[in-house]
């Protein structure tokens, strides 16, 4: 009786199961074959007459990458280009990117882009949001996709021809992701707008002129400084030295050198090996106060000098000239964006919003208002921690070596 009923209750299971099973069966129902597919490497947006604007797109040719090509505009399969740019206009991203798969044979296909140009100009118009829903809600693109602000014409960056990548975004998404100025991608672009101050930064790119004397035309673009905006429009730039205090402020420093002139004529330049960065908000009295606490960690990369850097007292002495520079960048950076442009890129606003809730809530509608009158004190500490594979600057007897 009991072997009757457990085989009733397998035979239904085991259908059951086969049934379900069919299901992976079905075989690749939305696949999209390669030969049909026509892959987006980079993009850029400008603006033109009116509300409309440009979509220029970076086509990769599979016949040249296949034909073992091994530059970026000529080489292999019969020295033909990698990519393909064309262009159209339409009232917005997806209108333009309608208008130009009728310019392809093949379906446009936005998952490989890992790079989105917006021109100058519609930085400036505040247009920028309106193109950055089209990535954010179309399936395809990435929203870790790195975005830039090029000084002209964005479409313009798209034609030039890197000497070491096989493309120019991918040039770009290099240069980002070694933090030579802000790394921003889509989604943080997004975090950034609809965060507590309301303030964005973009990496500034322009094309890097050729050579004194050479005749040919540049062939990559380089990151030039930030891109700084209320919202999604674009309301001042800053340089490079600049970026370099706010990314100080943002703990968001990774590769750069600091170069101290502890004698007229006369240099050491270190290379931060950990550096970490503690904004500390406090209320007082109705006065609102943050401490930027700044810890760095040195090495020294070369010597210019004729000091003997194993000396300790020599070592403080670094340390301190270290600490200035440091902190003249910051109070560059303060200078120009803070009061300069009454903006918060620095995550002032975060920092009261988490320790302070209730009084942020009071501030947070006006904040354009309450932050110049927040006090910004910094307190850096460095320390060298090594002096480099040589005790003695190069060149130099040991009795020419100064030791205090």
């Amino acid at each position: 009786m009991n072997l009757f009923l457990s085989q009733n209750i397998i035979k239904p299971f085991l259908i059951l199961l086969l049934f379900s099973a069919s299901f992976l069966l079905t075989g690749c129902w939305d696949r999209r074959e390669v030969n049909d597919t026509a892959l987006v490497l980079g993009a850029a947006i400008d603006k033109e007459k009116g509300k409309n604007i440009r979509l220029t797109v970076q086509i990769l040719i599979p016949r040249a990458v296949s034909g073992g090509q091994t530059g970026a505009g000529g080489g292999g399969g019969g020295g033909g280009p990698q990519v393909l740019v064309r262009s159209a206009i339409g009232e917005n991203m997806a209108d333009a990117a309608s208008k130009l798969q009728t310019k392809f044979p093949r379906k446009i296909f936005w998952g490989h882009c890992k790079t989105y140009i917006f021109g100058k100009k519609l930085a400036k118009a505040g247009d920028i949001h309106e193109q950055i829903d089209f990535l954010l809600r179309h399936p395809e693109p990435r929203e870790r996709a790195h975005l830039f602000v090029s000084d002209g014409k964005a479409a313009n960056i798209l034609e030039l021809k890197p000497p070491l990548e096989r493309y120019v975004g991918e040039a770009l998404r290099k240069l980002s992701e070694m933090r030579i100025g802000v790394n921003i991608t889509v989604k943080d672009f997004e975090q950034m707008v609809t965060g507590d101050a309301g303030t964005a930064l973009l990496p500034l790119i322009k094309k890097l002129p050729p050579m004194p004397g050479n005749k040919q035309e540049a062939t990559i673009a380089y990151i030039v400084g930030t891109a700084i905006f209320k919202k999604d429009k674009m309301v001042g730039q800053i340089d490079t030295k600049v970026t370099r205090g706010l990314l100080w402020l943002r703990n968001e420093v990774q590769v750069t050198a600091v170069t101290v002139q502890p004698k007229k004529g006369e240099s050491i330049s270190l290379d931060p090996i950990r550096q970490t960065t503690k904004l500390l908000p406090t209320i007082e009295n109705g006065k609102w106060k943050i401490l930027a606490k700044i810890t760095s960690e040195g090495t020294i990369v070369q010597n210019g000098t004729h000091l003997d850097v194993m000396s300790p007292n020599i070592t403080k002495k670094l340390e301190k000239d270290l600490e200035k520079d440091i902190k003249q960048r910051i109070n560059l950076s303060l200078t120009q964006v803070k009061k300069g442009m009454n903006l918060d890129a620095f995550g002032f606003a975060d920092a009261f919003h988490r320790k302070y809730p209730k009084e942020w809530e009071k501030v947070k509608d006006h904040w354009d208002e309450a932050l110049p009158q927040v006090d910004v004190k910094i307190d850096i500490k460095t320390r060298i921690r090594r002096p480099g594979l040589s005790t003695t600057p190069a060149g130099l007897k040991e009795k020419e070596v100064e030791k205090k």
